[in-house]
């Protein structure tokens, strides 16, 4: 009789509903520093921006003027996690991070470079417009 106790309270766990944290993944599974860039055309544009809640950071790459730039060397940098992401990006930036900490994002546009460290979380959606003069 003993023996079929532990069989069954497995079998009972296994059957249970899980959770809502059982069904999560850990936040650092696999994740690593990623940079979407794009935004081009405008439908491109609107499916990024509208995306950006699901994102750590939204950037926008623009000229004073207001006008958007393409082509914008951008590197984004976790000192802590020795992870690093480089892309010629614009107008528009999507970043997803591992985890939540302070983040370098550099940007040269025209010789012109530019940084700024951030605080940053997975889904945080944050923004950023850098601009430059031209």
């Amino acid at each position: 009789m003993k023996g079929l106790k532990l069989p069954a309270l497995l079998l009972a766990a296994a059957l249970a509903p899980a959770g809502p944290l059982a069904a999560q993944p850990p936040a650092t599974a696999g994740a690593t520093l990623r940079l979407e860039c794009g935004g081009i055309g405008v439908d491109e544009s609107q499916r990024m921006r509208a995306e950006a809640g699901l994102h750590a950071l939204l950037i926008l790459f623009a000229a004073a003027d207001g006008s958007y730039l393409a082509d914008v060397a951008t590197r984004i940098d976790d000192p802590l996690g020795d992870q690093r992401v480089e892309a010629a990006c614009g107008p528009v930036g999507l970043v997803d991070v591992p985890a939540a900490g302070r983040y370098r994002i550099s940007a040269t546009y025209g010789g012109v470079t530019q940084e700024q460290w951030i605080d940053l979380k997975p889904g945080g959606g944050a923004r950023i417009s850098l601009r430059w003069r031209e």
